[in-house]
Parts: C-alpha cells; sequence; structure tokens
C-alpha cells in the first residue's frame, strides 16, 4: 500500500517533485564537497537540510522534520553550519505558500522562535565565544534581526505568492460562474423562444386547418345540393390556406430575426473574448469566410458552442498557455477550439455534461461535433455544413 503525505498536494505535477529532488540532491551534494574542514555534524545537517529540499513539496512533512530536527541538533551540539542554514530560507518560503492554514502559520511561528533561539545561540557558537563570555544584549538583538530578516522575510514572500494565487483563483472562478450563469440564461431565452414558436404555430396552424376542415366538410355535403355553396366554401378554404401561409412565413421571418444577427453574434463573440482575456485566458482568433453572410442559426449555435468550449479550457487548461481559435465560414461553419491541459485546473472535476451539451447541439443544426485529448492538449472540432438553417 502506497503512503502519501497528507500535507503534499494532491496535484503536484510529476515535473516538479522530480526538479525538487533534483535541485535538493545537487545542493546537498555542493555543500558536501566545497565546504572544507566541516565535522560530522554540519555535515549530518548538510544532509538533512539538502533531503528536505528534495522533499519540500511532494513530502512536506519530512521536510518540517528534518528542517527542525537539524536546526536542534545544531543548537545542541553549537556546531553550525553557516550555508545549510541559509538554506532555511527556501524551506520557509515553501511553508508559507502551503494552502493548509496550519502549516503556514506554524511555519511562521516556528521562524519567529527559532530566529530569537538561534540569536540567544550563535554567538556561542564552537567558532566564537565560549558561554561564560556573554556578549551584550545589543549584539543578540541584531543577530535576532538579522536571522528574522531572512527566516520571517522568506516565509512572507511565499505567503505573498501564496495571497495573489488564492486571488487570481477566486477571481476566474467568478468569472465561471458568470459565464455559467450566462449560458443557463441562454438556455433558458433558447427555451422561450421555442415555446413563443411553438405556440405561435399553433395558433395559426390549428386554427386555419380547423376552418379549412369544416369548410371542406360542408362542401362535400353541399356539392351536389348547392354547387354553389360549394364553390363559396372551396373560396373560403383558399382565402384561409393564403393566410395561414402568409402567418407562417411571419413567424419564420421573425424567428431568423434578419436585422443585423451576424453582426450581433460577432459582437458576441468579441465580448466573450474580453471576458476570457480578463479571466486570465490567452486567446489568439483566426476567423476566415464571411461571418456576416451566415444564417443566424447557425452563428447562434457556433456562439453557444464557443463560449462552452473556452468555459472548460478555463477550468480544465493551461492558462499560462494560449487557446487557439480558428472559425471557418467559407461553407457553413468549420470550427476549432484547442487549448493546453494542466495537472492544477482551476475547478477539478465535472460530469461531462458540457461536452454532451455541444454535441447535441452541433446535431441539432445539422452538424458534428468530436471534443477529446489530443497529443499537445484538448481538441474541441465543429462542423456544421452549408445549407443548414
Amino acid at each position: 500500500m502506497r503512503l502519501r503525505d497528507p500535507l503534499a498536494s494532491s496535484t503536484l505535477p510529476l515535473r516538479s517533485a522530480v526538479g525538487d529532488a533534483t535541485l535538493g540532491l545537487v545542493v546537498g551534494l555542493l555543500m558536501w564537497a566545497t565546504q572544507d574542514g566541516l565535522g560530522p555534524v554540519q555535515r549530518a545537517v548538510a544532509v538533512a537540510v539538502g533531503a528536505a529540499l528534495m522533499f519540500r513539496r511532494s513530502a512536506p512533512t519530512l521536510m518540517i522534520v528534518l528542517a527542525i530536527g537539524s536546526a536542534v541538533l545544531q543548537v545542541m551540539t553549537r556546531e553550525i553550519a553557516d550555508v545549510p542554514s541559509v538554506l532555511y530560507t527556501v524551506l520557509f518560503y515553501t511553508a508559507g505558500r502551503h494552502p493548509m492554514r496550519g502549516v503556514r502559520f506554524g511555519a511562521l511561528a516556528v521562524a519567529v522562535v527559532g530566529s530569537g533561539v538561534a540569536a540567544a545561540v550563535y554567538p556561542y557558537a564552537s567558532f566564537q565565544q565560549p558561554f561564560d563570555d556573554g556578549p551584550g544584549l545589543s549584539t543578540h538583538i541584531l543577530d535576532f534581526m538579522g536571522i528574522a530578516a531572512l527566516l520571517v522575510g522568506a516565509w512572507a514572500i511565499g505567503f505573498v505568492v501564496f495571497q495573489r494565487r488564492s486571488v487570481e483563483e477566486a477571481r476566474v472562478a467568478e468569472q465561471i460562474a458568470e459565464l455559467e450563469r450566462r449560458r443557463v440564461v441562454d438556455l433558458y431565452d433558447e427555451q422561450s423562444r421555442r415555446s413563443s414558436l411553438a405556440r405561435d404555430m399553433h395558433d395559426v396552424v390549428a386554427h386555419s386547418l380547423a376552418v379549412v376542415v369544416a369548410q371542406a366538410e360542408g362542401a362535400r355535403f353541399a356539392l351536389d345540393a348547392s354547387p354553389e355553396a360549394a364553390k363559396d366554401a372551396l373560396a373560403v378554404i383558399a382565402d384561409t390556406a393564403r393566410q395561414a401561409l402568409a402567418d407562417v412565413r411571419s413567424v419564420l421571418e421573425e424567428l431568423r430575426s434578419t436585422e443585423s444577427a451576424a453582426q450581433a453574434t460577432r459582437t458576441d463573440r468579441d465580448q466573450l473574448y474580453d471576458r476570457m482575456r480578463a479571466a486570465g485566458m490567452k486567446v489568439e482568433v483566426s476567423e476566415s469566410g464571411d461571418g456576416d453572410a451566415a444564417t443566424p442559426n447557425l452563428v447562434r449555435v457556433s456562439l453557444a458552442i464557443l463560449t462552452e468550449a473556452l468555459t472548460n479550457a478555463l477550468k480544465y487548461g493551461d492558462l499560462t498557455r494560449p487557446v487557439h481559435i480558428d472559425i471557418d465560414w467559407t461553407a457553413g461553419c468549420r470550427m476549432t477550439v484547442r487549448n493546453a491541459l494542466t495537472s492544477q485546473p482551476l475547478a477539478p472535476g465535472g460530469a461531462g455534461h458540457g461536452v454532451t451539451g455541444m454535441r447535441e447541439r452541433a446535431e441539432l443544426a445539422g452538424g458534428t461535433l468530436t471534443s477529446g485529448a489530443v497529443a499537445d492538449g484538448w481538441l474541441v472540432d465543429l462542423h456544421i455544413p452549408e445549407g443548414h438553417p
């Protein structure tokens, strides 16, 4: 059964753990090889600090044990290892940016208390004064200020890095929530339009067909007995059918909304790109063909799928690398959205409903959509051929 440090991050990339191990190993070997005249205690401290550097993020508990153990060993023996002691700053920086509050502020307390203990012991180190030759209070104060500047300062830098990341994650989470809200509103508006269209079509078709059926039945029975009445009924049927056809065309014309629909959706795309860039995403867009000539429904469907694809890229993608968007309006709509993946997503998890929704939208518009992992990240590929409404 594999043991795992409870303080370790579950999303630490393998390359980061390997980098820490390599750095700690190299630094430990250099300290061992280049520091002439080190005693056994000082060499043990160098090894402990090097090991702490190796496991500072993959096993923070071991880092803490090695750091405190090596510090206590120096205090008890008064054998101070200067270079390894300076490297405590890296360990306190790591603890200052740890995601757990207890680790962060526990490290701060250790830094303050440790600075006081080190300031009290350092003047009596084996290469300086004996205990019976006590230095003045000012010496202890200056030593405390210098050591605290290193340890607490390194912790503070790590803490600031943690706070900035937390603020950035909160801001991106807010952007994601806003995008989700907009998507729900768009779905509601779309459903409302469908319901309104269904009501209008029902009113037109049901009324007209009821009149046509009634007049046709009357004409059938009156055809032999009263040809004139049958002619009048047929005239009513023709007038009703013409009026119904005009009403249906009016409803469809309203649905298509011919007044600058493509221009409005192009503005929506620009606003979408601006929102994503404000959330920290790097967006690179390439568009070809005449988007203004596309049908409103085609542009609307492509915008909805683009919104969902960029939302997923924001949730699960690597925001340090750009998202590439290619849209070709030459024959219908061909759109690809490609983004890099990260092992530390801003919103881990997901049930896959977004991808299913994109695929359903594409199929209803007469097109196809594929979404999945590729060699360099994640790819969403939409194709809606020309000729579909």
